[in-house]
């Protein structure tokens, strides 16, 4: 740090920024500076600050209006993972959790989450709004949506009463970082200060109630990106978020047999970079979820020995999902972004009934309790299974392991 400092006045680099998350520098400089740096003992590694990129939906309908038929009554995905009988029959609604997701903002007036932002629902929050949102490309103060996408998958994480019953956990309080843009750059810096934000949003070590309990992620990086399978440039700071506490979901990406998005690829272990497959719940019916074309499949090699792992490790509905969109009304959209939302809200409703149990617990639990979808047990296309909510809590209130 010294030495860049002496650099920065010397007008050598333009800038910097240390990340704690990681123990990282972003440095802005020119090449020759830049070979400088890396020749130093102390550095391990350099590399580009490259672009990120949302998991754009494959289909997007237009907005339709609050009066939609459907309302008084769960979607067919939250009923073919069960999670309205969770609600119903065991009372659990994800009610003292926090969820979070990295995506393109929300509208913090939709009617469906407006009540259920932490900055304006919990009193710790009066005059801290930046603990329950950040935008660190254009430094907005309250939730605001630059797109449809966030807000949508928002809605399918916890979005309900007085909006539809769009939300598989509607007790729980949401966070969120409108890091990703379709018309701003958005670069891997962006990525790191928003995960390290949420290991700490209200910036003192000692408190742990401002750490969100999961987070989805609809984003993830291909060889178009300049990231090649296995790249391991995001896995420390993500590590380092969930030993905060955050349960970190991934998109698989809607790639299908080419194969799935990075970070989703990584398999160090049965729990690192849990990526989520979609399929159609259309029906409602927890015995049938097909296997959406577009859903990205294994395997990956992103292994300790490079042998091949089964990826994606569960799947949700992310077909025609209906949720929120900006305005205060609702649309249907297609994609993996619209499946790992459901399990976002899954780990609500285990956390609400078990607050104490370890994330690899968790995971595990969830993973024995999905429906086999694919006839063979654990595969390349729906992982695990369609995630079973109503089995997965159940299971969760006999579960005594002590956090980790």
């Amino acid at each position: 740090m010294s030495f860049l400092e002496s650099l920065e006045k010397e007008g050598r680099i333009e800038s910097f920024e240390a990340y704690w998350i990681d123990n990282s520098i972003r440095v802005n400089a020119v090449p020759e500076q830049i070979v400088a740096i890396a020749q130093r003992d102390d550095v391990s590694t350099v590399y580009f600050n490259y672009p990120i990129e949302q998991i754009k939906p494959v289909e997007f309908e237009g907005q339709t209006v609050a009066s939609d038929p459907l309302l008084g009554a769960p979607e067919p995905g939250i009923r073919a993972i069960q999670a309205d009988r969770v609600w119903n029959e065991l009372g659990v609604t994800g009610e003292g959790t926090l969820v979070a997701t990295l995506d393109t903002g929300v509208d913090g007036n939709h009617p469906a989450l407006k009540k259920r932002w932490r900055g304006a629902a919990d009193e710790r929050y009066k005059d801290h709004w930046d603990w329950a949102w950040f935008d660190p490309l254009t430094n907005t103060k309250f939730p605001t949506a630059f797109g449809s996408h966030g807000t949508h998958t928002m809605g399918t994480v916890c979005g309900g009463d007085p909006g539809l019953e769009v939300g598989v956990a509607p007790g729980a309080h949401w966070i969120h970082a409108a890091v990703i843009r379709g018309t701003i750059d958005q670069v891997v810096e962006n990525t790191k200060k928003t995960l390290q934000w949420m290991a700490d949003p209200d910036g003192d070590p000692d408190t742990s109630w401002d750490v969100p309990h999961s987070c989805s992620n609809s984003w993830g990086l291909t060889a178009g990106h300049g990231r090649q399978p296995c790249n391991d440039e995001f896995w420390s700071y993500i590590d380092a978020s969930e030993a905060a506490g955050t349960i970190q979901l991934w998109s698989a990406g809607n790639e299908g047999n080419r194969g799935l998005r990075r970070p989703a690829d990584r398999a160090t272990n049965d729990f690192d970079s849990c990526a989520v497959a979609a399929c159609d719940g259309g029906a409602g019916d927890p015995q049938s979820c097909p296997i959406a074309g577009f859903s990205s499949r294994g395997p990956t090699n992103c292994t300790p020995n490079g042998d091949p792992a089964i990826k994606p490790e569960i799947t949700a509905p992310g077909v025609n999902v209906n949720s929120s969109v900006p305005g205060g009304g609702y649309s249907r959209a297609s994609g993996t972004s619209m499946a790992s939302p459901h399990i976002n809200g899954v780990v609500a409703l285990i956390r609400e009934v078990n607050e104490d149990i370890s994330s690899e617990v968790l995971k595990q639990l969830i993973y024995d309790t999905a429906t086999d979808m694919g006839g063979n047990g654990n595969d390349n296309a729906f992982g695990h299974g369609l995630v079973n909510a109503y089995e997965a809590v159940i299971q969760a209130m006999g579960q005594g392991e002590p956090a980790a």
